[in-house]
Parts: structure tokens; sequence; C-alpha cells
């Protein structure tokens, strides 16, 4: 067994007063004698200083492992870097593209990691487009298969500001841990949708259920209920045991969670201790 603990670095509320949050999301992965890894890095260097409180040393990790490029989940990279970080950075080939969310009929905002932010920083890129083993009972999983009809989380993501080219967020990926309680899957935002994720995860590793999800399931904004559905359903579908939702889950979604999901639910937060 590999994973024996996530702490949750940031989060868009804290689990305590002491510890930062912002509208993003990283968290540490203690793999025992394995060593650590990073996934994600928040929007900003917060992430740091959240670390520091709890005596986690980033520089410390084996690598870092980006569950896509949008700035609330790479923004915090150029922080790491400039800190001295010199270890591999994993991610879907796409995950430095220029990308945009558009803010009503007009507005565009520059979300993506390929806007410039990273001029001056150099790293350790490992373009990763399909499966790669981080650790023993440790993989990262992208090129996520996208089914005929099934929920993805792309609305109002472009690249480009004429509302012209979609954004389908190909780099989307997750993290898959082998633990004592059985495959755990943690997520950045899944704009592939948790029915597509899932399902991907099982076939393309070979798991005939999944224990345990963290991360953002991206409900917030979601167009309508089926969304939802789905969702609950693929949880089920696959086993799922354990719910640890936060980021983009969005409140409602995970009160409703509660009440439909048989499994346990448990809201995220900067600061969280899941054991494994």
């Amino acid at each position: 067994m590999s994973l024996r603990a996530i702490r949750i670095l940031m989060d868009n509320r804290a689990d305590d007063a002491a510890l930062a949050s912002e509208h993003g999301w990283s968290a540490w992965l203690d793999l025992g004698p394995d060593g650590a890894w990073l996934w994600d890095t928040g929007q900003t260097g917060l992430f740091l200083e959240n670390a520091a409180v709890l005596g986690i040393d980033p520089l410390a990790a084996s690598g870092v492992a980006l569950s896509h490029g949008h700035h609330d989940h790479a923004g915090g990279l150029p922080a790491l870097l400039e800190r001295g970080f010199a270890g591999p950075v994993v991610g879907h080939p796409g995950l430095l593209a220029v990308r945009y969310s558009r803010r009503g009929p007009s507005s565009f905002r520059s979300i993506g990691m390929g806007d410039g932010r990273l001029k001056d920083c150099p790293f350790d890129f490992a373009p990763t487009p399909d499966v790669r083993e981080l650790a023993p009972g440790l993989a990262f999983v992208a090129g996520i298969d996208r089914r005929p009809g099934a929920f993805t989380a792309t609305a109002n993501l472009f690249c480009d500001t004429a509302g012209l080219v979609a954004d389908t967020v190909p780099d989307d990926a997750c993290l898959v841990a082998d633990t004592a309680r059985g495959p755990l899957v943690l997520l950045g935002c899944c704009h592939a949708g948790l029915g597509n994720t899932l399902s991907h995860v099982r076939r393309r590793l070979g798991l005939a259920s999944v224990d345990t999800v963290v991360g953002g399931l991206h409900l917030a904004g979601a167009p309508d209920d089926a969304a939802f559905v789905e969702a609950v359903s693929a949880l089920h579908e696959s086993g799922v045991k354990r719910l640890f939702a936060g980021h983009c889950t969005g409140d409602a979604a995970l009160s409703a969670l509660r009440r439909n999901f048989a499994g346990e639910t448990i809201a995220t937060g900067s600061g969280l201790l899941i054991e494994t």
C-alpha cells in the first residue's frame, strides 16, 4: 500500500482559523517510505503558507502532479518554483494552453497557465497524455474518455476571447492510489465529469470498484439536476463508500449529496487530514 494520508493544503474554505482559504485546490500526499507528492498548487502561493503552518515542506515533494492548467489549480506553481522546487511537474501535454472563462456576454478572463505567468520560471515538465506511475501504488491518469451524452463541466470556457473555440479541458486528470481500504481517486476540478472519470479509471486500471473519492466534483453552477443525478449514480455504480467533496462542488450540491449518496459525505477544507 502506498498512500498513508492526504492533507488538504488549499480549498475554498478552511477547517482551521489559522489557515488561509481561496478559490483553489492543493493537497499533500504522504506516501510513507515512498516519499510524498503534491497535487495541484492552488491559485496563489498561499498554499505554501498553509503548508508551513501544518509543518509540511513542499520542497521535499518527490514531484508535483497537476490536474489541469486552470489558474485555481496551477496558479501557485510559480511561487513554488521561485522557492527552489526542482522536481518533476507531471501533467497532460495540454496543461500550458492559453484559455479563458467568459463572464457575461462579452467579458473574458485569462485563467490558463499559457498566458506568460510561467515565462520566468523554468521547470522540469513531464507531459503525460495517459497513465504514469508516480510511486508504487500511485498513478496519474489523464486522457479521460468523454462518453456521448455524459456531463462535462466545460460551459463558458474558451481558448480565445471571441468565444469561438471551446475549451473542453482535455488536460483534466486525476490520481488513483492504492490504500488499505481500496482504491482512492483524487480529483482536481473534474471537468471531464465524475461519471466519465470513474468509468475511465475503472476501465483503464482494471478496478472492480473505488472506495474513496476526494476533490472537486464541479457541480456548482451545473446547468440542471441531470448532472447531479449522474454524479450520484456514478458514485453508487463504482461502489464508493466515502466522498470528501470540496472546492468546485458547491454548497447546494454538497447538501444534496449528503441526502442522496448512500455512503459517507464529508466537506473538505484547508487543513483537513484524510487518513487512508
